[in-house]
């Protein structure tokens, strides 16, 4: 899949902006071999939801927050909720830059389990983890969150729970070989939570996708770079904006990079409110076309939660205000 506009590149030893692409990350970061996350290039998979056994309704989840512990490169504090949205489809189908919250926290949930099952594994041989990112809220560009990153700039978020990575290294031998079983035991986990969602949720995204040609999205656009200006920032576009986020970054400019969080925010919700608009109308239709595999969906996916809260004792989280 390709993503439409350029984020920030990982640098060795901190954590950099987690901005993809409409769509959804497939497999592990440590998979890939990289320290960083990083939009996937091959298109989306498209395997049928799966059919899992109907379930009790579970409890209301409490609307508790917790504050995360953060790298100095991330915000000092963000917080988080456990408490489940009221419509489990929005995790998957999300149409504003807050419903991307829940599906971040939908797809990190798959990670920390995959995380928790490697450790598992690697402990059951007595072998290090390999070095590897831990999971993290990753969100998307084509659906901005701008009230998130007005408050919090680009940095991303370490998932509640996730290990402490700091000591992993690379194995040599027999426990390379160790490594190797358990990251395809870790990546089977995370998979088989996306199996459930990952074929509606890709044609979402698809189709979601058409609106970065709408005319109405295109005009909206025009604004972007004399508001830029406006600001005293040399952007005419988003590519040259990320360009500019990504040297403050690189530079660890935090406070020039928090500059320009809040001048997108500002300089992009006029187009972000058009494409809301219209996001939200395609979404309606999307619904009703798919009827079907969503009525499959408010079964499945809440089931299978419960099933990977209880095997691998971590709890589904999103990023809140």
């Amino acid at each position: 899949m390709s993503r439409r506009t350029p984020f920030p590149r990982p640098t060795a030893g901190r954590h950099s902006t987690r901005l993809v692409a409409s769509g959804a990350l497939t497999g592990l970061a440590f998979l890939t071999g990289l320290t960083g996350l990083t939009a996937c290039s091959a298109p989306p998979e498209q395997t049928p939801p799966e059919q899992a056994a109907a379930a009790p309704a579970p409890p209301p989840r409490p609307a508790a927050t917790a504050a995360v512990a953060v790298t100095s490169a991330m915000p000092a504090a963000v917080a988080v909720t456990s408490a489940m949205p009221a419509d489990v489809v929005d995790m998957v189908l999300p149409t504003t830059g807050e419903q991307t919250r829940l599906t971040q926290g939908l797809d990190a949930f798959g990670r920390l389990a995959a995380d928790k099952a490697l450790r598992t594994c690697l402990a059951e041989h007595r072998t290090p983890a390999p070095p590897h990112e831990p999971p993290a809220f990753v969100r998307f560009s084509d659906i901005p969150d701008l009230p998130f990153i007005d408050r919090n700039g680009f940095n991303g978020v370490i998932v509640p729970g996730a290990a402490d990575s700091t000591g992993d290294r690379p194995a040599e031998g027999a426990g390379r070989g160790v490594q190797d079983r358990c990251m395809k035991t870790a990546a089977a986990v995370e998979q088989s939570l996306r199996s459930v969602y990952v074929a509606v949720q890709s044609s979402w995204f698809q189709e979601e996708s058409s609106l970065r040609t709408h005319p109405r999205a295109l005009a909206a656009l025009k604004g972007f770079g004399p508001c830029m200006a406006d600001r005293k920032i040399a952007a005419p576009d988003e590519n040259a904006f990320f360009a500019l986020v990504d040297q403050r970054m690189q530079a660890g400019d935090t406070t020039g990079e928090h500059t320009l969080a809040r001048a997108y925010s500002a300089c992009m919700k006029p187009a972000e409110d058009v494409r809301s608009e219209l996001r939200k109308a395609l979404g309606t239709r999307f619904r009703a076309d798919h009827r079907q595999e969503i009525d499959a969906l408010n079964t499945a996916l809440p089931a299978k939660i419960r099933e990977f809260e209880r095997r691998y004792e971590v709890r589904i989280s999103f990023p809140a205000l």
